[in-house]
């Protein structure tokens, strides 16, 4: 299924998934629409896999005990 994006010269068109992170690291487009039909602008809204708070305390994953 193809995303439909806003490309930097505003022209509309449709984009494979796989091919999305590359085209917003390019720059090459300005906007894009969620599966939930969110409308997402890049450089302005929150994308997948980027920001987030960087954890300061201390390591737990991985302690987890089973009787």
């Amino acid at each position: 299924m193809k995303i439909p994006v806003v490309y930097s010269d505003n022209s509309p068109g449709w984009v494979r998934p796989e091919e999305l992170q590359q085209l917003i690291d390019e720059a090459a487009i300005v906007s894009f629409l969620r599966s939930d039909g969110e409308a997402v602008q890049v450089g302005v809204d929150p994308v997948r896999g980027v920001g987030g708070r960087i954890y300061m305390g201390p390591e737990r994953r991985g302690k987890v005990g089973f009787c």
